[in-house]
Order: structure tokens, then sequence, then C-alpha cells
């Protein structure tokens, strides 16, 4: 991972890896009477500066590239344009006909796979291909540990979630992938962790995974429980 960053790098893929951006995610807030400002350009600079320090020379996004379902936004073509890189994105549930306004290489929902590394959102099935890979990135969860101070206050922190499969996922795939959930790229849209989404699981094929800050301090087990 990425120290203090909201994403992964793949040194022999010259990859930077995130998920979760939710482009335009403001103005559903917006109209539910929340005023917050752009946040394009915010996340479209962070995401200039990891691939500047990181040399990379693609970005691979796993899901929700945009928040609208159903169509596009200002906010979608102003954060691609002029990244100088190759984007490659598989689709997550937010990312409807995400193919007819973006004019880059888009995955349906099961993933791709590049040699020994599986990429796929989390809202559906992934392709067994992919989690036969040797490392697997996903999203969905958008992963924030809730932490209480010594006063009682709750702070929620991004985090992201290293783990494997159980001896049911083992049997399902044939296969025991180091399985990596990204932090959401878009900070508005973290989720404390609680009951799993997603088919692997909700049907009890992830051991407890490893709970990481974006630092680098690991914190403890999620434990995951399908009940």
């Amino acid at each position: 991972m990425i120290v203090n960053e909201r994403a992964f790098f793949i040194e022999d893929l010259k990859a930077v890896v995130i998920a979760d951006i939710h482009l335009g995610y403001e103005m559903e807030l917006r109209d539910a009477g929340i005023n917050i400002r752009n946040q394009t350009p915010h996340l479209k600079n962070t995401l200039k500066k990891i691939i500047s320090e990181t040399y990379a020379e693609r970005v691979i996004i796993v899901g929700d590239v945009k928040h609208n379902i159903t169509g596009p936004t200002k906010a979608l073509q102003d954060f691609f344009e002029n990244l100088n890189v190759e984007i490659i994105a598989v689709k997550g549930n937010h990312d409807g006909n995400l193919e007819e306004f973006v004019d880059f290489k888009v995955y349906p929902p099961a993933g791709i796979r590049i040699g020994k590394y599986g990429f796929f959102h989390g809202h559906c099935w992934p392709d067994e291909k992919v989690m036969r890979a040797k490392y697997v990135f996903m999203g969905h969860l958008h992963p924030e540990i809730a932490l209480t101070d010594s006063i009682g206050k709750v702070h929620k922190y991004p985090c992201h979630l290293l783990g494997t499969l159980n001896d049911a996922g083992k049997k399902k795939f044939g296969s025991n992938p180091k399985l990596f959930v990204i932090s959401a790229f878009n900070p508005l849209v973290g989720s404390a962790l609680g009951t799993p989404l997603g088919p692997i699981f909700k049907n009890g094929l992830v051991e407890d995974m490893d709970i990481y800050l974006l630092n680098g301090v690991y914190l403890k087990k999620y434990s995951i429980s399908t009940d």
C-alpha cells in the first residue's frame, strides 16, 4: 500500500490501484440540503500527486468511478482530463453505462486478471480466474474503523483490509489469494465496518481480515459475521 494514501501501488505493473471515487457524490448531498464544495479538483490533485510520486504508467480503478448510477456528470469528464496515464476500470454497482461516457477500457463487474493480480469491485461474484490470481484487489466496503478516545468521543479513520479466503472459499475457487479491500478514494463515502457487503463475504468465504490504518499501523482483526 501507499503510506497515508487511499491507494495501492503495484511495482511490476507500474499501476496505482484505487476504488470508490464516487465522482459527483456532493451533488446528491446538495440535493439533500448539505452544501459540500466540488470535490473533483481535490480528488484529481491527490491522484496526480500519487502518480507523480510513484512514476505510475496506469491507474486501475476497482469500481464505483461515478456516483450517479444512471448517467454521466461533468465531474467524470473533469477528473480524467489530462491524467496522461493508461486508465483501466472495473464496473461497480454505481457504474451503469460507464463505458458510454469515458474513453478508457471498462471491464464487467466480475473483474479482470492481469498476470498474478486480480481486480473486481465486490458487489457481485468475481470471475473464478480473478480469484485464482495470487493477489486480488477489491473495493465496495468503503472501510473505516471507529475508535473511541479517553473522553468517549468517537473518531472514524479510513483503513485497508488484508486477508485470505477461508476453507469454504478455497474450496469454491480452488485457490487462496491474498485479498486486499481498498479504502474508498473519496473520503465522503467512508463507512464504519459492520455487516460485510458482497457475496464473497455474505456467503462466509473469507477469513477474519487484518485492519490497517493508512499509515500502516495494524489495529486488529475485522471479525466477519454473516449472522
